[in-house]
């Protein structure tokens, strides 16, 4: 079942589309906030998996069936066999006796004859003939009795054995029924769990990740941005927390003003820094039109990575691969940042390439000690290890069909 605490986000999707696997695999999220949707998504797999189960034990009684009703059946033609034997025996022991008693109805009446004739003065005692008839007629009248009894154990064989092939159909045509309801079940609730997953799935990039301040879908864009760079500057060494550094100083990863950042990775408003007129911060005026910073006058730093117009139009780059490059979006801020560190050093796995990255980034020193003390506690925190499948699509991040689904409310 799906806890409504902290749970792999494996555990509920095996084979993720819009989550990373590596973030799947090792990050546990909070379901609190989901609604019904992991009830639903978990009533769903149990009704399969049961169904599944239902289907399995049915199919194996079926088999065993099968097999019972065809031992069960050849039983039935031996049955009848000695059915027939035993009543062919009978028969043949009733002529026997009644030819037998023919016979000696015909044979006494001679002897009887014979004697009426004879003088009696010669007679020498009674004749042994009908002692030996009747001896003749018990074992006959035995014989009839053993066929009869055998007659009566054969038909009663044949009967019962008539019975377990009956109990047996009817056990199995109930087993064929319930194969056909258990693959209906199943179907209807393989349904219903590819009906919730997707909307499921979505609703999980919101969801906070345990142990650090921002959701699933903040940690997917960081992650992703971290990979993409990985194979298209190795020597850079950017990590995710490098990034997850920069996105807490700079919009609290997108949430300043009270924004969130949805299951696309956009934020729902624009985040805009103060206006660059030289009055508290630098003098910069407008190099964009306005376009990304709504400013025709002045530039403002803009999106969750606040990077300045002209920044963005060096080292702004499509992170969801949606064939749009824009500011306010995490996939494409981060992957943004991570081409911003990399243009102005030789690669973050040196401590002092590090910090002169973050200098380019924001020349403050403690902006980037504070920086490197979140990335820090976010590492420490977080420890995401990347697999051998880790390797981004070729397009770039996540499929643009995945990122476009809605948010959820």
């Amino acid at each position: 079942s799906i806890s409504t605490e902290l749970t792999t986000l494996a555990d509920l999707l095996p084979n993720p589309t819009i989550i990373h696997p590596d973030i799947a695999r090792q990050v546990q999220v909070d379901l609190r906030g989901l609604g019904t949707l992991p009830g639903d998504l978990s009533d769903a797999r149990r009704a399969e998996a049961d169904a599944i189960a239902a289907g399995h034990r049915s199919r194996s009684r079926q088999s065993q069936l099968i097999v019972l009703r065809r031992q069960i059946r050849a039983d039935h033609v031996v049955a009848v066999a000695e059915v027939e034997a035993a009543e062919m025996a009978l028969g043949g022991a009733k002529e026997d006796l009644a030819g037998f008693a023919l016979g000696t109805f015909i044979g006494s009446s001679a002897l009887a004859l014979e004697s009426f004739s004879t003088d009696t003065d010669t007679d020498t005692g009674p004749s042994p003939i009908p002692t030996l008839a009747a001896d003749a007629e018990d074992v006959l009248v035995q014989a009839q009795q053993a066929s009869s009894q055998r007659l009566a154990r054969a038909e009663g064989e044949r009967t019962r054995i008539a019975g377990e092939l009956e109990v047996a159909g009817r056990e199995l045509s109930e087993v064929t029924a319930g194969i056909v309801a258990a693959d209906i079940a199943r179907e209807v609730a393989a349904a219903d769990a590819a009906r919730i997953e997707p909307a499921f799935e979505a609703a999980l990039r919101t969801a906070p990740v345990a142990g650090v301040d921002f959701p699933v879908v903040v940690l997917d864009a960081y992650y992703r941005a971290a990979l993409r760079t990985a194979q298209d500057k190795p020597w850079c060494a950017v990590r995710w927390d490098h990034l997850a550094g920069i996105g807490k100083v700079e919009s609290r990863h997108g949430t300043f003003g009270g924004n969130t950042v949805g299951a696309d990775g956009r934020t729902d408003g624009e985040i805009l820094g103060p206006v660059l007129d030289g009055t508290r911060f630098a003098s910069i005026p407008d190099t964009d039109g306005g376009r990304f910073d709504l400013d025709s006058v002045w530039d403002r730093a803009v999106g969750p990575m606040q990077f300045i117009p002209g920044s963005w139009n060096r080292y702004g780059d499509d992170g969801n691969s949606d064939g749009v490059i824009d500011p306010h979006n995490m996939y494409d801020a981060a992957l943004a940042a991570a081409n911003h560190l990399c243009g102005t050093t030789g690669g973050l796995d040196d401590e002092a390439n590090y910090q002169r990255a973050l200098l380019g980034y924001n020349r403050s020193v403690p902006y980037g000690l504070m920086v490197m003390d979140f990335a820090v506690q976010y590492r420490t925190t977080l420890s995401l290890v990347p697999t051998s499948d880790s390797v981004p699509d070729p397009a770039g991040e996540v499929p643009v069909a995945a990122l476009r689904i809605p948010m959820l409310d």
